[in-house]
């Protein structure tokens, strides 16, 4: 009958109507139910005590970690940097009441100062140890069942022990440990909301990749420790292409050396050439490898050796230039004479089977007798030089009778 009778009405009054059967259920939260809710919620209240209803009860703390972006790693401080905020939910039951008393107010947000707040501190922290989010004021929200959330943050400065052995294919792990300073487990216990670290305001990094972000508690020294495990890869493309590739091309191009013939006289420019283009090349890298010894990179001991084997290679151009040109025997090091003559003689004491010993020896004789005799007729040409020389530039007398007897000498 009332639909039927609203058929006939304007528009206007039954939006009248309507307003007046449901305005009772409809309440505004004004400012000053604010304002009431507040004062009711902190008359008498102290924030220096916990809120435990049962003292001898354990005051239990939900904990989780947001983790929002590396701000920086360093391998040698072996530190880490991440911007994040750790959520801290208790039950205060200082802060219930009734939300009908209160024209339906179920939440309000309030200072933290006004209430009392776990004090959250980085126990592998690097700089000052001081609460989490210190200095600066994050709003607790209160819900009407006494329940209170509060997540300080900010960027936070850990130990990280790093393994650069493997750079710039490694992999670092990372552990920050969160824990209630003063307040031991007996009182205050924390228990893991979810067991991964959340990723709601992440941004990914550009260098680093990140592998795992796992989230646990644990007892340790009589105080309950929240725990946020961080494993990261390295991104390598910018590493391979700027140090690997070169470190690679200067260790083909080393031997090349000794492809050139010695008559050239370019043996010794290009490697020297190589090791002070591969000095150069370290110098300006050295910077972009983690300067640690304990472990050691090997892509730095890699670079340390083929730089050696440059150094070693240009002394041996150097030397094998030196000989090659020699014009006698008397100018070789007596060094390399007794060097040459002990591998000879090591040939020598080779044991081998009776008749592989025959023919080693007899090789080793023919090829003894077959350099003595090369050497005996270099020494001889080098003679019949000389006397030759000797006549076309003497004095039309010729040779007097001591020099003739000689060159007969060593002509027969």
């Amino acid at each position: 009958m009332l639909f039927g009778i609203m058929n006939y009405m304007p528009i206007k009054y039954i939006v009248w109507i309507l307003i007046y059967i449901f305005l009772p259920g409809i309440q505004c939260q004004s400012h000053a139910t604010v304002q009431n809710l507040y004062s009711h919620l902190l008359t008498n209240y102290t924030k220096r005590i916990m809120p435990l209803a049962d003292h001898s009860q354990q005051l239990n703390v939900g904990v989780d970690f947001y983790l929002n972006s590396f701000v920086s790693i360093s391998e040698v401080d072996e530190t880490i940097s991440i911007m994040g905020c750790v959520l801290l939910n208790w039950t205060d039951p200082s802060l219930q009441w009734d939300f009908l008393s209160f024209d339906n107010l179920y939440v309000i947000v309030i200072d933290p100062s006004d209430i009392w707040t776990p004090q959250m501190f980085l126990a592998n922290v690097v700089d000052d140890m001081e609460p989490i989010g210190h200095g600066v004021t994050f709003y607790s929200t209160l819900l009407y069942t006494g329940e209170v959330y509060y997540s300080p943050g900010g960027i936070m400065k850990a130990k990280c022990p790093t393994n650069v052995a493997k750079f710039p294919f490694d992999t670092q792990e990372c552990n920050l440990f969160f824990f209630n300073w003063g307040i031991i487990e007996s009182k205050l216990t924390l228990s893991a909301l979810p067991d991964q670290a959340r990723l709601d305001w992440y941004t990914p990094n550009s260098d680093w990749t990140l592998l795992e972000y796992s989230t646990f508690v644990e007892s340790y020294n009589d105080y309950s420790r929240f725990n946020v495990n961080i494993k990261i890869k390295r991104k390598p493309l910018y590493y391979a292409v700027m140090m690997i590739l070169p470190t690679l091309l200067f260790a083909l191009l080393n031997p090349l050396v000794f492809v050139i013939p010695v008559e050239s006289g370019e043996r010794v420019s290009l490697a020297m050439t190589i090791l002070l283009s591969y000095a150069i090349f370290l110098t300006l890298v050295s910077a972009s490898i983690p300067t640690s010894s304990n472990p050691m990179c090997v892509l730095l001991a890699v670079m340390i050796t083929i730089i050696s084997l440059s150094g070693f290679i240009v002394a041996s151009v150097i030397v094998i230039s030196k000989y090659y040109f020699a014009e006698t025997t008397v100018e070789f090091n007596s060094p390399l004479k007794r060097l040459a003559k002990w591998r000879l003689k090591k040939k020598r004491n080779v044991v081998l089977p009776m008749d592989d010993h025959k023919k080693q020896i007899d090789g080793i004789d023919i090829k003894i007798s077959e350099v003595n005799t090369e050497w005996d007729t270099m020494a001889r040409r080098r003679r019949e030089y000389f006397w030759i020389h000797q006549l076309h530039t003497l004095e039309p007398d010729g040779l007097n009778e001591k020099d003739e007897k000689t060159y007969r000498k060593d002509k027969e």
